[in-house]
């Protein structure tokens, strides 16, 4: 996932330091423009040192034919000198080393090519300018990203969360390098031990979360985002059962290494820091795709909110005059990785519904942990064709926008079903909750729960962009009809 991460980040850097180098290139032209027109002499030392030449007439357009060589030259070059490389585990003078020896390297790359071109018409004036104008714009860039990764840190945000699983010297090199650089994003949550260690506290300085065959329930409770394996090898078939949990939960799991049977999980390789590791996944990996994903959420998030306006303006006022109560619903949902976020809904029932949905569990018809019934008193006339419609779901974009869902992805539910979920049906977990899905499309209501389940699965296990339009492109005469409303 570093790996990955650091690939995506790395290219939208890269594209973003082309953008600076031409601006660079601009203003340094500028700068130089001006030091040729200054109307009055600057004398040092008996000698004049500015205007620079007078009777000065260069245009832009004349120089303009070099960006050609410089837009990728220079983020080459701080490709090749690793500036994009581990972006975030880096100090500032590391980062600002790499990037003055790209631009030093790029400066005489330049005038070696200008010499053996046999072209003559540049200025060494402006290419130093140039140099240390992109200098410091990147590496204001590249400030700005550090200073913002580390103020959300300390705000407790853009974290992920680790459970080590191991006692041995792996394991606690792997701890020590978590412990010792904070700024990287990770904390450990615990460990997971051998069963000869169940009655330990502590374990390498962090608390004893369970043994292995406690994975399922470790994972269930503490909601980590990945499971860091640093198993000694004599004890690897213990193991497996805490691998297992992971997949069927669908956690990444990181191995410092090892072999198992995975079933479900595709197998990669990445390094934990300098320690390599095996990654099992069994959602889809950070990439292009899941990028411009969340891109096109929040664009998509934003039309359709503008689209929805009329209804979002009068659905409240239907609402507040037709029955008594609130105008949104507003309850916790299950998100990623199972971590709670407040769902918006326009309400659709009677005040204080949930207290009657015990009573009315015996005409439940859904299996599973999902209730629905057909003729639920609970719901108001008005709610009834807000349902149908799908008016009711239009202030969840509002979590859209927030991120804490997507357009697609599978439905979010309440923490009291996901507590009935089996274990294998906790993988739908992996991925973020969604306004639609394939049950949607598929009859909502009248597909059976394990059924829902594994349409959800599927979705995860064939996730594509393509895919995504297709559903969102069925989803629309599924709305449009009412089909599987109740």
């Amino acid at each position: 996932m570093l790996k990955e991460k650091s690939f995506i980040l790395g290219k939208l850097s890269m594209l973003i330091d082309a953008g600076l180098i031409a601006l660079s290139y601009w203003l340094a032209f500028f700068l130089w423009w001006f030091l040729h027109r200054i109307d009055f002499d600057v004398v040092i030392f008996g000698q004049r040192v500015l205007p620079l030449y007078k009777n000065f007439t260069a245009t832009f357009s004349q120089f303009s034919w070099f960006l050609v060589l410089l837009v990728p030259l220079f983020p080459l070059l701080c490709d090749m000198n690793g500036l994009y490389r581990s972006i975030g585990f880096k100090s500032r003078n590391e980062i600002a080393l790499e990037l003055a020896r790209s631009i030093f390297v790029g400066f005489f790359a330049v005038i070696f090519i200008s010499y053996i071109s046999q072209y003559r018409n540049i200025s060494r004036p402006l290419l130093i300018g140039f140099c240390g104008i992109s200098f410091f714009l990147i590496f204001l860039k590249e400030m700005l990203i550090v200073e913002y990764v580390e103020y959300t840190r300390k705000k407790g945000r853009n974290f992920r969360f680790v459970v080590i699983v191991g006692i041995g010297e792996i394991a606690r090199k792997a701890i020590t390098l978590v412990h010792d650089n904070p700024k990287w994003g990770f904390k450990i949550l615990g460990s997971v031990v051998p069963p000869y260690m169940k009655d330990e506290k502590e374990v390498n300085g962090y608390s004893n979360l369970g043994i292995y065959d406690d994975m399922a329930e470790v994972l269930r409770v503490h909601q980590p985002d990945i499971a860091l394996f640093a198993v000694d090898k004599r004890y690897i078939a213990e193991a497996e059962v805490a691998i297992y949990a992971c997949e069927t939960q669908g956690v990444d799991t990181w191995m410092i290494p090892d072999f198992f049977d995975i079933k479900i999980a595709k197998i990669g390789f990445d390094q934990f820091f300098n320690l390599p590791v095996m990654l099992f996944r069994t959602t889809p990996e950070f990439s292009w795709q899941i990028l411009l994903k969340g891109i096109l959420d929040r664009v998509f998030g934003i039309v359709l909110f503008i689209l929805s306006i009329p209804f979002l303006s009068i659905s409240p006022i239907l609402i507040k005059a037709t029955s008594k109560g609130p105008i949104f619903f507003r309850q916790k949902r299950n998100g990623l990785r199972g971590k709670e976020f407040t769902m918006y809904k326009f309400r659709t029932m009677i005040q204080d519904a949930d207290e009657l949905k015990e009573e009315l569990q015996e005409y439940n018809e859904m299996d599973g942990a999902a209730f629905k019934m057909t003729h639920d008193p609970r719901i108001t006339r008005l709610g009834r064709w807000l349902r149908k419609l799908s008016i009711d779901e239009l202030p969840q974009l509002i979590n859209v926008l927030r991120g804490e869902m997507s357009i697609v992805g599978p439905r979010p539910l309440a923490q009291d079903e996901v507590d009935k979920f089996k274990i294998w049906q906790r993988r739908r977990l992996s991925m973020k909750p969604g306004l639609t899905c394939l049950w949607q499309i598929q009859g909502r209501n009248e597909v059976k729960f394990e059924d829902w389940m594994k349409l959800d699965l599927e979705y995860i296990d064939n996730w594509s962009l393509w895919m995504d339009i297709k559903i969102l492109l069925r989803t629309i005469p599924v709305v449009l009809f009412g089909k599987g409303a109740k």
